[in-house]
């Protein structure tokens, strides 16, 4: 359908599922709950099985359970998957799981092998397979709700869009790497930078989503790095006249970028895991090192956009050059086994509070004679910045 064909587009999408079903694991507990009630006569003697079930506890719900009550919904037609109905004697299928959340009693593929052995039994025109078939079910986990739906697309959508000849160590994924882009506020004509370039996913997703129509700058310390996001933008139709890329530490791009030039910085920087920083001071100097330099380059109200996994030790570092920065959003997000954080802050061009101050000052000043020494004191900025 046209709608299905517009998700398949969506760049922030994984996987892109037609709708069928949906139940609570609290419905398993009650089915449970239910079976066990009209069976008191054969627990009479034993209560211990009751007793389990109505602990009300998800973590007491293992694959047998979530076999038993999908079975009973098939049969009762509570739930139907027509892919499978509509397909062909002899067709094939595959359940595919996703769990997310914790205090489970199963695992994902216990999932997809008790449900799906309750799909198979059920629908027994058709059989199950591993590889080469024609239909995908889902049978997602998202804390205690389940989806089930058709897969629609073949391939991860957020997998393998700007890897075609060199992969960093250390990648961001493109559907990641979309939604930070929207988040510049970039138009045809900017330019955009990343500084912590790696493999250049972040410039190459902004290349083709504005399909050509930008100038892009990438940066990595790693000459290696520097030299492989060339040969994937070569690759992808991306000269140098479109994106360059330099070897070069961001503390120090200045001397590659003119003073305000860039449109807008997008980067993922570096989270201190794989780069060695295990210092965690060493990191907040590096961030606003970065900060600070990236205030000379950036237009008037130019964004940077960051994934950090510090998002409130940066946030506290914007706080504290607030008169450089406006800071516009944070939202935590959740990548396969971390929750970093996008942080978007503006430049300000002129530190408005700051030169009120000044103005009400120098205004005021012609009604009140003050000494030097109190001068002085009205007019100090500086602070001690290591009790921040």
């Amino acid at each position: 359908s046209q709608i299905e064909e517009t998700l398949l587009r969506l760049r922030t999408a994984h996987h892109v599922l037609r709708y069928h079903d949906h139940f609570d694991l609290a419905d398993v507990l009650s089915s449970l709950e239910a079976a066990a009630a009209n069976d008191t006569a054969e627990t009479s003697n034993d209560t211990s099985d009751e007793e389990h079930i109505t602990k009300k506890a998800f973590g007491s719900i293992n694959g047998e359970m979530l076999y038993e009550f999908y079975k009973e919904r098939l049969v009762a037609n509570k739930a139907s998957i027509p892919s499978l109905v509509n397909l062909e004697g002899g067709g094939t299928f595959r359940t595919s799981c996703e769990r997310i959340g914790s205090g489970h009693g199963f695992q994902a593929p216990e999932v997809e092998r008790e449900i799906g052995g309750a799909m198979s039994e059920y629908y027994a025109h058709i059989k199950p397979k591993m590889n080469d078939f024609d239909v995908q079910v889902r049978i997602d986990v998202l804390c205690t709700k389940v989806i089930v739906g058709t897969q629609i697309n073949v391939d991860d959508l957020s997998k393998e869009r700007h890897f075609l000849r060199f992969r960093n160590a250390v990648t961001i994924k493109t559907n990641l790497a979309y939604a930070m882009i929207r988040c510049a506020n970039i138009k045809n004509g900017d330019l955009v930078v990343d500084p912590f370039c790696g493999s250049g996913t972040i410039l190459l997703e902004a290349l083709d989503v504005y399909q050509k129509q930008i100038k892009c700058v990438g940066m990595d310390v790693s000459r290696r790095s520097a030299n492989g996001a060339r040969e994937n933008a070569l690759a992808e139709g991306f000269g140098d006249d479109l994106c360059q890329f330099h070897c070069c530490d961001a503390r120090n791009f200045r001397r590659k970028l003119e003073e305000e030039s860039v449109n807008a910085i997008v980067t993922n920087l570096p989270w201190g895991i794989m780069t060695g920083h295990k210092n965690v001071s060493d990191l907040q100097s590096m961030y606003e090192v970065f900060l600070r330099t990236a205030w000379y380059i950036l237009k008037d109200r130019g964004r940077i956009v960051m994934l950090v996994l510090r998002g409130l030790q940066l946030t506290r570092i914007i706080r504290k050059l607030s008169g450089r920065y406006r800071l516009l959003s944070v939202n935590c997000v959740r990548t396969t086994n971390n929750l970093p954080s996008i942080v978007v802050v503006e430049k300000l061009a002129v530190d408005e509070v700051r030169d009120a101050v000044k103005r009400q000052l120098g205004y005021l000043a012609q009604f009140v004679s003050v000494s030097s020494e109190m001068h002085q004191a009205v007019h100090y900025e500086k602070i001690d910045e290591t009790t921040l």
